[in-house]
């Protein structure tokens, strides 16, 4: 019995140090500005992205996408590239506390070094599309 719990401290503390690992060389990437945000707004209506993922070829999807640490301005943070992104809204008509779940949407986008985008969609037209965001 001994024998199993010390294998168990011995796992355990080798997924912290990968997860510590992991989250210094996001800290890092932050700070020397190599991840790009993207931000996220609904038009016409309220509402919030969920089961947002991202693929390179369109084929292989990632489980999902690494959010800023912003509050009142949702962003994912993203390296540069071309990336197709599959997400879901719940979306409110106004400022309610019932909403409907649409989805899943695609659209595709570019990130570039250093530049800040925006994903907007359009809760009447259900479309979605990439804007440059003004600041």
């Amino acid at each position: 019995m001994s024998i199993l719990f010390f294998i168990s401290l011995g796992f355990l503390y080798y997924k912290q140090t990968k997860r510590k690992k992991a989250f210094n060389m996001i800290k890092t990437m932050k700070h020397d500005k190599e991840l790009s945000k993207v931000y996220l707004r609904i038009d016409n209506g309220y509402g919030d992205f969920y089961n947002m993922s991202f693929s390179v070829d369109g084929e292989n999807w990632s489980s999902g996408v690494l959010f800023s640490d912003e509050f009142l301005t949702p962003s994912i943070l993203m390296p540069p590239g071309e990336y197709e992104i599959k997400f879901s809204i719940k979306s409110r008509s106004g400022a309610t506390a019932y909403y409907k779940k649409k989805g899943p949407f695609y659209t595709e986008i570019v990130v570039k070094p250093f530049i800040d985008t925006m994903i907007v969609f359009d809760n009447d037209t259900l479309a979605s599309w990439q804007e440059e965001l003004k600041e």
